[in-house]
């Protein structure tokens, strides 16, 4: 490629990022506001509609189980209708259950919104990701990945203190609670914000009227020899069954499913900690409290990967931050003041951040390319799985015991599970598929 050709790319990439960015890191920032914002909400709908921390958590846990179960379907549509009509029509129907939520009165219309609500955005993050290898070749793609995930702490930093100040600010406003004006305001404008998306999105670069005819031609030619070089050499029958039977997936399903469980468990009780720790405050500040401590999350995500590609190691980066999850739990399971809350949080925040990401860099270092995309979605899934398991076995832990810190230490019990697997596998699955050695250091 001559230097005139790779300067349009530069160029094209960057205006494609601009263009499209945006709009997709709102879209997610909302689909996790709705997600967890349930949360917050626990603060004073459990007490008006009698919920027990074990009604509440298996609640909250059931968006997984239908977010688990409706992967595979949602992926089938997304080939069949395009992602940009897939995502504005997930956006609205996620956003109108979300908002139906405000008017649950029993547990079993509880149980039964948090399942459509798993199955309305079970499509939302493939979606997004087949959306941009649309418009962006491999060699771009993991810059606008990482652009795309910083939606994930945005959600935290604003959207924790938001629905705090929702809940404080309008309750009893109209004859309504603070919790239930949350779930109206917080959902339906994602079915607002469907409709923007149907008509500012472009389903492939070839539609977008906003490239000149060389940049389409530049980017589609660098997305056509992409292709290309990725013909499959064996049939998906026989990648599956490798992925089956491969010792590296089956280890990496398991910590997903311990450490995810413990790590998004953990997310749903957020509040409640705060809110044991200083009873004095309304629900804005635990807002603040709960969203600061993601910048620490954001802040440890982007380093810790750095540090983990610069010295090229792939497997201490994600246990010692696993391990700092680890212990983050264990001191919120005990009886803490205010800022030793805060500083638990922060802590936490910076383990998973480090932990999460860089145990998806190892990931994709073990796993051969033959087998990578049925692989991640299968260790995909365990998470999805163990984040229900985590959420709702916390609660009964809360729940029978009457004590908040349980739910924390049985968390903090899943992810040392999940340390503990890493280095027991690590000896046993010291190569993988393709022979790669880990780093010894």
């Amino acid at each position: 490629m001559n230097e005139t050709s790779s300067n349009l790319l530069k160029a094209t990439n960057r205006q494609i990022a601009w263009r499209l960015m945006p709009l997709l890191v709102l879209v997610y920032v909302l689909g996790q506001l709705d997600r967890v914002n349930v949360s917050f909400a626990a603060l004073t709908m459990n007490r008006d509609l009698g919920f027990s921390d074990a009604v509440y958590g298996f609640g909250a846990s059931l968006f997984f189980l239908g977010y688990l179960f409706f992967q595979l379907p949602a992926n089938v549509m997304l080939e069949r209708f395009g992602a940009r009509r897939l995502i504005a029509t997930i956006m609205l129907i996620w956003g109108l259950v979300s908002a139906a939520t405000a008017l649950v009165t029993n547990a079993s219309q509880f149980y039964g919104v948090r399942l459509l609500l798993g199955v309305a955005e079970s499509g939302l993050y493939p979606g997004i990701m087949l959306y941009i290898t649309y418009w962006f070749a491999r060699e771009n793609r993991a810059m606008a990945v990482a652009l795309f995930m910083l939606s994930v702490p945005i959600a935290g930093v604003l959207g924790s203190p938001l629905s705090g100040w929702i809940m404080q600010q309008f309750d009893s406003s109209a004859g309504l609670a603070g919790w239930q004006w949350l779930f109206l305001l917080e959902g339906l404008p994602c079915s607002l914000l469907a409709l923007v998306v149907l008509f500012l999105l472009t389903d492939r670069p070839e539609q977008a009227q906003w490239l000149t005819a060389e940049q389409k031609q530049a980017l589609g030619d660098q997305l056509a020899a992409e292709l290309s070089d990725q013909t499959p050499t064996t049939s998906t029958k026989q990648r599956i069954r490798i992925a089956v039977n491969s010792a590296s997936v089956w280890w990496l399903c398991l910590i997903n499913f311990f450490y995810t469980g413990a790590l998004v468990g953990a997310l749903y009780w957020l509040p409640k900690a705060v809110a044991r720790a200083g009873e004095q405050l309304g629900e804005a500040a635990i807002g603040w409290h709960v969203g600061l401590p993601y910048l620490a999350f954001a802040l440890s995500s982007l380093v810790w990967s750095w540090h983990s590609d610069r010295n090229n190691e792939r497997f201490w980066h994600p246990f010692i931050g696993m391990l700092t999850t680890a212990m983050a739990l264990f001191l919120l399971a005990t009886n803490l003041s205010l800022l030793q809350t805060d500083l638990a949080i922060t802590l936490f925040m910076l383990g998973i951040g480090a932990g999460f990401a860089t145990f998806w860099a190892l990931t994709t270092t073990l796993l051969s390319p033959e087998i990578a995309a049925i692989g991640i979605a299968l260790i995909n899934i365990a998470g999805s799985l163990g984040s229900f398991v985590g959420i709702a076995l916390s609660g009964q832990a809360i729940t029978a015991t009457g004590q908040p810190g349980a739910g924390f230490l049985l968390l903090g019990t899943l992810t040392v599970i999940a340390v503990v697997l890493m280095l027991v596998g690590r000896s046993a699955l010291i190569k993988d598929n393709r022979g790669l050695e880990l780093p010894a250091q």
